[in-house]
């Protein structure tokens, strides 16, 4: 087997990856914003954490508390438009106008000004005792505040640094919540995009492998890209390190400007999908692509019986055309689940495997510097 090859084939494929993973975030990222998947998150937990038991979203009720701290100026300030709301507001616009995130601290001040009586112009503790032990028709945070009134010890600041870390936690929860919803959008948005381009996982490892060519172009691009973004990084880090020498004179500093701009320039504008287009792979559907499904291929034939085109070739038999449909579905598959690991994954792939291929793993400098 031939070594150098086939990793030249696994560079090529997780250059593959990373692109189709690039297009597939973009997408996620809009499909979220356009769903306003975060403030629903955010509200459901909020609403579970005032005292709801998760049925808000159906039903519409929103407990007291609910109320008055979704609509507290701390609050309000987060929104894209400071409206009163309440339950009787329409789901579609209560999402669009709600925050992504609420840091602890302002929920927690929220919270706390809420149960303060009406007529009180400084809360004392035992004032926000005797509010926490009066709420009504609500104890699920009932139950949840007593706890942390005992453990602040009189200290109304530490009652609502206990409140902040209750909500900090709680929204902890949330964001996995939220990346597990994320992740079963991207290995269906990447499914969805590999079926829509036919990037075909199965196909592309045969097609490297026996194309040479295209192998060692797919591998040059690869290679650039990783170079390009390693060399990027690089000058990002040594323009944030300290200038060791005296500021440079007007006209060094403008020579100095000329001689680095185009170090910067790393290609950052062309976008994945103008990359996937100028790749030499068999992505994208054709006529061929199709007839190959149900057509036998072209190398099945002698070559003084070969048609022009895989389109006039005798039909497959059941089974046949069953097996390459089936292994059809199975490369697009592998393609979802390959991509659902992420852009930053694959990238960081990308750069140890070209390293290798390359000149080897990079060894730390005398400092204790690691290079990359």
């Amino acid at each position: 087997m031939n070594f150098g090859a086939a990793l030249d084939v696994a560079i090529g494929l997780i250059f593959v990856y990373l692109l189709v993973s690039l297009f597939v975030t973009a997408l996620n990222e809009y499909i979220s914003s356009f769903l306003n998947k975060r403030s629903e998150f955010l509200l459901q937990r909020v609403q579970s954490l005032l005292g709801g038991d998760g049925s808000e979203a159906k039903s519409g009720d929103w407990s007291p508390q609910m109320c008055a701290v979704w609509n507290h100026p701390l609050i309000n300030a987060l929104k894209s438009h400071n409206l009163a709301e309440d339950h009787g507001t329409k789901r579609g616009a209560l999402l669009k106008n709600a925050p992504s995130y609420i840091p602890g601290k302002t929920f927690a001040v929220a919270l706390t000004e809420t149960l303060k009586p009406s007529e009180t112009a400084h809360l004392s503790f035992a004032q926000l005792k005797t509010a926490v032990a009066g709420i009504e028709n609500n104890e699920p945070l009932k139950a949840a505040l007593l706890p942390m009134l005992d453990d602040a010890e009189g200290k109304l600041d530490v009652f609502q640094q206990n409140v902040a870390t209750w909500f900090d936690r709680a929204m902890d929860r949330t964001s996995g919540t939220y990346k597990r919803w994320v992740h079963r959008l991207t290995f269906w948005a990447g499914f969805a995009v590999a079926v829509a381009f036919n990037v075909n996982s199965l196909q592309l490892i045969d097609n490297l492998w026996r194309d040479p060519v295209a192998r060692a172009g797919l591998v040059a691009q690869a290679s650039q890209s990783a170079q390009g973004a390693t060399e990027a990084r690089d000058v990002e880090a040594n323009l944030a390190a300290p200038a060791p020498t005296p500021a440079p004179t007007p006209a060094a500093s403008a020579e100095g400007d000329e001689a680095t701009a185009p170090e910067c320039a790393c290609d950052g504008g062309q976008s994945a999908a103008d990359l996937a287009q100028d790749l030499p792979l068999p992505i994208g559907w054709s006529q061929e692509g199709l007839c190959a499904l149900v057509h036998e291929p072209l190398s099945s034939l002698p070559p003084s019986k070969r048609p022009a085109s895989a389109c006039k070739t005798p039909y497959r038999n059941g089974w046949s055309v069953t097996a390459k449909i089936l292994l059809t579905l199975l490369g697009l598959a592998i393609t979802g689940l390959a991509v659902s690991l992420g852009s930053p994954f694959w990238f960081g792939i990308l750069q140890s495997v070209t390293n290798i291929r390359a000149t080897g793993i990079k060894p730390d400098r005398a400092d204790g510097t690691v290079q990359r």
